[in-house]
């Protein structure tokens, strides 16, 4: 109950009332989606946007060496655009995993821009999120 709780204030926005001493909150899945590591839930969810033809691309974030920077900070693992409507998918393991401050920023300016912005852990809750969009 408490993840619940912490997980729906960053998704809405508000405060949460518990968080870990970086600033990151728990996630969990919403329906129920195997356990799987976080690369082959990007790797599913991927496969199922292309099987359903959305136009999408796997986006990386990192550094190189020295200072050098790539990426967008705090964007999800997957941006696209449905039906005209600017979309990110973050990816976590099938478990649950940790969403960081920059990327609840990141989900905050998203959807404040009137885009999509979704936490998912597996295919279930990808099909969930974008029921009646494909």
């Amino acid at each position: 109950a408490e993840a619940h709780t912490v997980y729906t204030a960053a998704k809405t926005g508000t405060r949460p009332k518990h968080q870990t001493k970086d600033g990151s909150i728990l996630t969990h899945p919403v329906v129920l989606c195997p356990d799987l590591p976080e690369r082959e839930v990007l790797k599913q969810c991927l496969a199922w946007l292309q099987a359903h033809r959305v136009f999408c691309d796997r986006h990386d974030c990192g550094s190189g060496p020295g200072h050098a920077r790539y990426g967008i900070k705090g964007a999800g693992d997957i941006i696209g655009v449905l039906s005209g409507v600017h979309f990110e998918v973050e990816c976590k393991k099938g478990k649950g995993g940790r969403l960081s401050v920059d990327q609840q920023k990141r989900m905050r300016d998203v959807r404040a821009a009137g885009g999509v912005y979704e936490v998912v852990h597996g295919v279930p809750e990808m099909e969930y999120y974008f029921k009646g969009l494909v």
